[in-house]
């Protein structure tokens, strides 16, 4: 075993000793159980993840489903735990069978390809397991290599069911979300629709495939190209040294319609034991002629040019979905790993398909992410909003027109926003109403001007002070003999002024 020796226990009576795997949002741990005094499997939600209630929904679901499924080809659940570290943090665990062995994708990644005897075998395993889980009513959804852990004694086991579903349960995605692997992913899954057993046959058989081939059916630079050619395409031929039988039974579980595959687990299991006797395959049924339906976002795409990778991942209903699918355990995590390579011509140069608008696929969606889907689709978008005091805003409540719709249509979004909050300002205060004032207006009355008597007449008014003009001197006159005359007022010293007819230096009469 792998990792660190650590000294931690959980649910008071299991340690963990070791640590076996680390996905992105949990850990696989070897551990013991004091109790028992025996070896188990310790799986661990992360601390990061458990204020999540989707995520712990489905760590639930798995202990659930695992719980009540008894088989030798599925790995046994003993338990299931929820602490409260001091922290205030929710710590998650469940308590499986230790398998004293390894994953299928390790044993693939150190002998590359297997001889078809082998894989048979592993095939045959694996759908007794998955037939167990059918006839319980639950479907894995996400069957790959990560999943089926191969012990030393040859028994293959399936484990997380983490995201598993059952007809019994409430569903953990919405409707159109994608759930899974693209690498291992059916049709009818990668185009929104519900997964059933025939899915899960699809997924061994894309698994059956890659351990006959040493590589992966299909590649792409994201997981939306590869789920994209799931819908599309055809896996490459198998290398010619796989007998015609094997090839024969691996196209059958990879047939697009899930009718012309193995109705479930068991009735690959019992196909595949045909095969292994040498005996001559059932006819099947007849494929089905109409391409699968493409939803919303999954447009055949057409150059030039292609959508920006940052667009097409938000674009396609997968793309934000495929990682939900891998949620623990050993290679749970592992989506998809990008390739180099590009979908070949019959992809590029297929003519677009029409756009399913679904508003069960959109409804209840950040309005940006759906918009962008759109808009990626080919379509044209604009937006109304509502008052919805229940709905996060931002949240799209409504999609028109839905159905097939060709590129360029106008699709209006409802938009969610928050209604007007109530205003937290106190009540305006009425002013009190005005008390009534009598204003009295003098009225004007006519007084008679007394009218003067005949002879009468008004005295002198004052004339006011004026300050006195400045006077020139008078030209200085010549002396003549004796008093002048004059009407003037002397005073006294010979320069009275007069009118006669001279001011001499005599002393003047006045």
């Amino acid at each position: 075993m792998t990792g660190s020796v650590v000294r931690r226990v959980v649910g008071s009576r299991y340690e963990l000793l070791g640590l076996i795997a680390t996905g992105g949002m949990g850990q696989v741990w070897h551990g013991r159980d004091a109790l028992l005094d025996r070896p188990v499997a310790v799986k661990l939600l992360r601390g990061e993840y458990s204020g999540d209630a989707t995520i712990r929904s489905r760590f639930r679901t798995e202990a659930r489903l695992a719980g009540r499924l008894a088989h030798r080809n599925i790995a046994a659940l003993f338990d299931y735990g929820e602490e409260v570290s001091d922290a205030g943090e929710v710590c998650a665990h469940l308590v499986m069978e230790l398998v004293d062995g390894e994953s299928l994708s390790s044993l693939l990644a150190r002998e590359g390809r297997l001889p078809s005897g082998r894989v048979l075998d592993l095939v045959g395993q694996t759908a007794a397991g998955l037939g167990a889980a059918h006839a319980a009513g639950v479907v894995h959804r996400d069957v790959k290599p990560g999943n089926l852990l191969v012990g030393r004694d040859g028994v293959v086991r399936i484990t997380d069911f983490g995201v598993a579903w059952s007809a019994g349960s409430a569903p953990l995605t919405g409707t159109g979300q994608v759930v899974g692997t693209a690498h291992y992913l059916a049709p009818e899954q990668a185009a929104g629709g519900k997964a059933g057993p025939a899915s899960d046959v699809y997924a061994l058989g894309m698994v059956a495939w890659e351990c006959l081939a040493g590589h992966r059916a299909f590649e792409g630079d994201n997981p939306v190209q590869i789920a994209l050619r799931q819908l599309r395409e055809d896996p490459p031929p198998l290398p010619a040294d796989v007998p015609g039988p094997v090839r024969d039974l691996v196209a059958r579980m990879l047939a697009k319609d899930p009718a012309g595959r193995p109705a479930d687990g068991a009735e690959l299991a019992a196909v595949v034991e045909t095969v292994r006797a040498g005996r001559p395959l059932p006819p099947a049924p007849p494929p089905g002629t109409a391409p699968l339906p493409l939803p919303l976002g999954f447009v055949a795409p057409t150059p030039p040019p292609p959508p920006p990778r940052r667009r097409a991942v938000r674009a396609l209903a997968v793309a934000g979905t495929l990682a939900a699918g891998a949620v623990l355990g050993i290679g749970a995590l592992q989506l998809a790993a990008p390739g180099t390579g590009t979908p070949p011509a019959a992809v590029a140069d297929a003519a677009p398909a029409g756009v399913d608008v679904r508003r069960d696929a959109l409804a209840g969606r950040p309005a940006d992410e759906v918009e962008d889907e759109l808009v990626a689709a080919g379509l044209r978008v604009t937006r109304v909003t509502q008052d919805d005091a229940a709905t996060a805003a931002g949240t799209v409540l409504a999609v028109t027109p839905v159905g097939a719709l060709a590129a360029g249509d106008l699709v209006t979004l409802t938009v969610a926003v928050a209604p007007p909050a109530p205003s937290s300002a106190p009540a305006p205060v009425p002013a009190p109403a005005p008390t009534p004032v009598t204003v009295t207006v003098p009225v004007p009355v006519e007084v008679p001007v007394p009218v003067p008597a005949p002879g009468w007449e008004a005295p002198p008014v004052a004339e006011q002070p004026q300050p006195p003009a400045e006077v020139p001197p008078a030209p200085a006159a010549p002396e003549g003999p004796g008093d002048g005359p004059g009407n003037g007022q002397g005073n006294g010293n010979g320069n009275a002024g007069g009118n006669g007819g001279g001011n001499g230096n005599g002393r003047g009469r006045g």
